[in-house]
């Protein structure tokens, strides 16, 4: 309970006891609760949007709840967005002149472009899933309940793929430990079973299974968004890791940001087209 409660605190703006809080060298242990902390987000949101959706028109209702994600969140992953993007792409090729861009407290060209042009994707990709499923909420519903999930799951790729850039200062040493990729396989199995059984019950009661009976074009979107998604997230590492040599905590949250506008990509396009 005092890792999940950890986990709560860190990814979201909800405040647990100091008492609870736990040691640097235990931050590890709070990792395999985050895709479960991804989950609690995108229920929250999702039961945010439709309140919002009963009052507001829809392209209305979506903004507000990517407002309301982004205010539950802290924002913390779209400050590791700007960084990441500022260093990344400064032009330096030195690791230590890139790092040092990342760490500053200031944000450039790059980083305001991509946290305006990163929520801009995700209001387009998540109307318009909401036009495809304007009949089907249910749908609807479990694709924006795990986006969350899934971005929370790429960084426990992350640490489990890659070590830290930094050996000091860095927030992800912290969470490094030899521990990582066991936390990485279990997280990702209870994710996947978590995936599949949210868009088997989507299908189950979308009203496009005969008399509630399984639909399986939901099991097929279910898995091709999970593999398309998983194979970005490879080459997102691998792109955004090789100049600095490792991961640090704005790689971490730029990434997962990345992440979830792809899988809102790839599910638009798996449910339009399959």
């Amino acid at each position: 309970m005092i890792n999940f409660l950890n986990a709560l605190g860190f990814l979201t703006v909800i405040k647990i006891p100091e008492k609870f809080f736990l040691k640097k060298e235990q931050f590890s242990k709070s990792l395999i609760y985050f895709p479960l902390i991804g989950l609690l987000v995108g229920i929250a949101i999702s039961l945010f949007y439709v309140a919002a959706s009963y009052i507001f028109p829809l392209v209305l209702a979506v903004i507000l709840t990517i407002g309301f994600e982004i205010i539950f969140t802290g924002g913390l992953h779209y400050d590791g967005l700007a960084d990441m993007f500022d260093g990344v792409f400064s032009g330096k090729i030195e690791k230590n002149k890139i790092l040092e861009i990342m760490k500053k407290s200031d944000v450039g060209v790059f980083g305001i472009l991509s946290i305006i042009f990163s929520i801009a994707l995700k209001i387009c990709f998540i109307y318009y899933i909401a036009l495809l499923n304007s009949k089907n909420l249910v749908t609807f519903l479990a694709v924006l309940i795990f986006m969350p999930v899934v971005g929370r799951l790429s960084m426990l790729y992350l640490f489990s793929r890659y070590g830290a850039a930094k050996k000091e200062g860095s927030l992800a040493v912290l969470f490094v430990s030899e521990n990582n990729k066991k936390i990485f396989i279990i997280s990702a199995f209870y994710t996947i079973i978590l995936f599949m059984l949210g868009m088997t019950l989507a299908g189950v009661f979308s009203g496009d299974g005969a008399g509630g009976t399984l639909d399986w074009i939901h099991l097929k979107i279910g898995m091709s968004v999970f593999l398309f998604t998983f194979l970005f997230l490879i080459l997102a590492g691998k792109f955004f890791t090789r100049r600095i040599g490792g991961i640090t905590g704005d790689i971490l949250g730029g990434i997962c940001i990345i992440v979830e506008i792809f899988y809102l990509f790839i599910s638009y396009l798996c449910i339009k087209f399959i």
